[in-house]
């Protein structure tokens, strides 16, 4: 039976655990490997993203194995919508496990089409698992300790945003999301409640902000003009937060919430490079453990 790794709640608290821990014991991130040799990943992007292909690219790569891309100009969307469950076994003669990006995860069920290879979200509207399990060893590596953590979101709803509220059923950190007033926050809302644990929503960046430990800068999508200097991540904004507050990029560079110059250049607040690590040593961690054979460990 193939593993998947669709979202933070499919996989759970041990096997999030492990990732995180295993990926910041990874002595090198860039480290070459024969794991994958002989193993063929399909990469199914919906949407363009050249940082996910070139990570989830490099991490296949630099473990051995051969990447086939597939990128949203061409009709496999629409033959993949009419003919899922009769091309998934196909796909098994070819390849080794696939990557979907910017599918949502609802759009995929592993269990009705009896897959015999593994599926790995490299980031959906609904679900980022990679994204905030790297970003939560990023925390660990600084803080060394998530209990008393605060972060902060601020921007959008996407998917690293779903997987980090997830991701508090299993990691003691706080979260504080603030959403533009356009964003419908109830779904969140509901699922916060449901689970119980340390996150708050609240109306503005400078609430979001005041006394946290990191900074997470999510996507502007539909922030008007007018609100676009309210929600840019200003020397001013950082401020507010705790002293050594760290800044992190939950969404893309080009779709992010603006984060002024400075504060991208300071390496001791900006952790960009440090997540754009991390993310690849997860993503390695991942495909180690989409196949394992042990699968009674889980």
């Amino acid at each position: 039976m193939a593993r998947h790794i669709l979202t933070i709640k499919s996989l759970g608290e041990k096997a999030s655990w492990l990732l995180v821990q295993q990926a910041m014991g990874m002595p090198e991130a860039k480290t070459h490997t024969n794991f994958m040799a002989d193993r063929v990943a399909v990469l199914l992007f919906a949407d363009n993203s050249l940082p996910e292909r070139l990570c989830v690219s490099a991490a296949v790569r630099q473990m051995g194995g051969s990447v086939v891309y597939e990128g949203s100009r061409t009709v496999w969307r629409k033959e993949l919508a009419a003919f899922r469950e009769q091309l998934m076994p196909i796909f098994s003669y070819y390849v080794d496990c696939l990557y979907t990006h910017g599918l949502t995860v609802s759009s995929w069920d592993p269990a009705r089409l009896d897959l015999r290879f593994p599926i790995i979200n490299a980031g959906s509207p609904d679900a980022h698992p990679a994204h905030a399990l790297a970003d939560i060893a990023c925390m660990l590596r600084n803080s060394r300790d998530l209990r008393g953590v605060t972060c902060a979101w601020l921007g959008c709803l996407n998917g690293t945003l779903h997987s980090l509220i997830e991701a508090t059923a299993w990691f003691p950190f706080a979260l504080r999301v603030a959403l533009p007033e356009h964003v419908d926050a109830a779904p969140l809302k509901a699922e916060a409640a449901r689970l119980g644990t340390n996150i708050t929503f609240v109306d503005t960046p400078d609430e979001a902000v005041k006394g946290a430990d990191y900074l997470l800068v999510g996507c502007r999508g539909g922030i008007t003009a007018e609100e676009y200097e309210d929600w840019s991540v200003s020397e001013e904004l950082l401020a507010k937060a705790k002293p050594h507050a760290r800044v992190m990029l939950c969404a893309a560079p080009a779709d992010a919430i603006m984060v002024g110059s400075n504060i991208l250049r300071n390496n001791k607040t900006s952790l960009l490079a440090q997540q754009s690590e991390y993310r690849l040593r997860v993503h390695k961690r991942m495909l180690h453990w989409a196949f394992l054979d042990n699968e009674d460990d889980m």
